[in-house]
């Protein structure tokens, strides 16, 4: 009998996983820091929404319109690089109506009386005009803490600036400014932050769509895994073991590519229970604030299906090694990029590249926009489903053609010169041990007095 240390002196055993498991994780390691080394330094483009709402103010003769003039200043203040992508919007409607179709991180509204309010600073009786920033929590935290902050710091800056400027036109008329009213200039706007787009009480404020999305893909990942060792069990190709129980079949006469069409049917109706599961245990036991319940178990059916069903082309196509493969394409580049916990315009511009055309991405937006933004397409929906069938079509053409391929080739996985002559020795096999058996019994009971 072999031992563990017999088993141990060939290099196969332990040098090709070794290797195998550190280069995986090295590249994984890449993948998940690189992406969050210094999200200040690479954010690019973050969209904010800039609205105003001011009626203007007469001072004399003439009259003033210092909203468009703090909007001036906002959009005409150079970044290096440019890290706000600044949208100057027609009304509160728009404003609201981009970011509940999550195209906004924030956006800056000026009042009706913002004029009016800031010429009044340096009078008698100064009230300071309340400045909102609309926030998006839907978009998730990080993004929404980003909109936040540079919405609040670009409305301050620009009254400033108009605070200045009304400072100094005071000054050049021959009033006097009082030390108080000097403060209130230079300070003078109260920042009120609101929703844009109002989410549940039971959302996570906008995180439960990602970990969401996180159960389908590991549903998808895990499912596939599982799917391909107990059917490649079943037909003979592998072992069957629980706990101490192993159980051994006899290798099927059946081809690679119907092989992995049998595997694709099983885990296309596994994807189907396996989403309402997670969505009946969402709603039922967790109370999560679930709208679109049926288009959610949809999507998430077709989610974990392409997700499993790519790992199992993967598998077919690769063997072994394409667990590593396939974790490294579903999991291990699919997480960082999914802009579910930190938005792409944080990202490097390799990370950002990644995204574009990994899966998780999609299914973050699409289980994003049906749980927060009302299910439109333009939320995100219509790129995830779009993704998601491209997606689909590619994994299943390579990996039947591959498989097919192998089929011509004769590169079967057990050739059929073989399992015939398994077979006739099984049978023999089981010929010679009933003879025994027979002729134990016959020799026991001759025996028996």
């Amino acid at each position: 009998m072999s031992t563990a240390l017999h088993l141990l002196r060939g290099p196969k055993v332990w040098l090709a996983p070794c290797l195998l498991l550190a280069v995986a994780l090295c590249v994984i390691t890449v993948v998940f820091n690189g992406s969050v080394a210094n999200p200040p330094a690479d954010l690019r483009d973050a969209p904010v929404g800039l609205v105003n709402l001011d009626q203007g103010a007469k001072t004399g003769e003439s009259s003033l319109n210092l909203g468009e003039q703090a909007l001036a200043g906002i959009t005409s203040q150079p970044q290096h690089p440019r890290r706000i992508k600044w949208e100057t919007l027609s009304s509160l409607d728009q404003a609201k109506a981009r970011i509940g179709q999550n195209k906004l991180f924030a956006a800056v509204v000026l009042p009706k009386d913002y004029s009016a309010k800031m010429l009044g600073l340096a009078g008698p009786e100064p009230v300071k005009p309340a400045v909102t920033v609309l926030t998006n929590h839907g978009g998730g935290s990080m993004a929404a803490s980003i909109g936040q902050n540079a919405g609040q710091k670009a409305a301050v800056g620009a009254s400033k600036a108009v605070g200045q400027f009304i400072l100094q036109q005071t000054q050049r008329a021959g009033q006097t400014v009082p030390q108080a009213n000097r403060a209130l200039l230079s300070d003078p706007v109260t920042v009120v932050e609101q929703p844009g787009s109002p989410l549940g009480e039971r959302t996570g404020m906008g995180m439960t769509a990602f970990f969401y999305a996180l159960l389908l893909m590991m549903a998808g990942f895990l499912g596939a895994n599982l799917i391909n060792a107990m059917t490649d069990a079943e037909l003979g190709f592998g072992v069957s073991e629980f706990g101490p129980k192993r159980h051994a079949s006899l290798p099927q006469p059946i081809s690679r590519s119907q092989t992995l069409l049998a595997k694709s049917l099983v885990m296309t109706a596994a994807a189907a229970v396996v989403s309402a599961g997670v969505l009946a245990v969402s709603t039922f036991a967790l109370d999560l604030d679930l709208p679109h319940s049926a288009l959610l178990w949809v999507f998430g059916t077709a989610a974990i299906s392409v997700v499993g069903i790519g790992t199992l082309c993967v598998l077919a196509v690769l063997g072994a090694p394409g667990i590593v493969v396939a974790m490294l394409i579903f999991v291990a580049a699919a997480i960082p990029t999914s802009g579910g916990a930190i938005p792409l315009q944080a990202m490097p511009p390799f990370w950002k590249f990644l995204a574009s055309f990994e899966p998780q991405r999609a299914l973050c937006d699409g289980v994003r926009a049906i749980m927060y933004f009302d299910a439109q397409s333009s939320a995100g929906l219509g790129r995830a489903w779009a993704v998601l069938g491209i997606g689909f079509a590619v994994t299943v053409v390579i990996g039947f053609l591959v498989t097919h391929l192998y089929d011509r080739k004769g590169l079967h996985r057990i050739h059929p010169h073989t399992l015939e002559r398994l077979r006739v020795f099984l049978h023999h096999d089981g010929q010679k041990s009933s003879a025994g058996v027979h002729a134990g019994t016959h020799r026991t009971s001759a025996s028996t007095p």
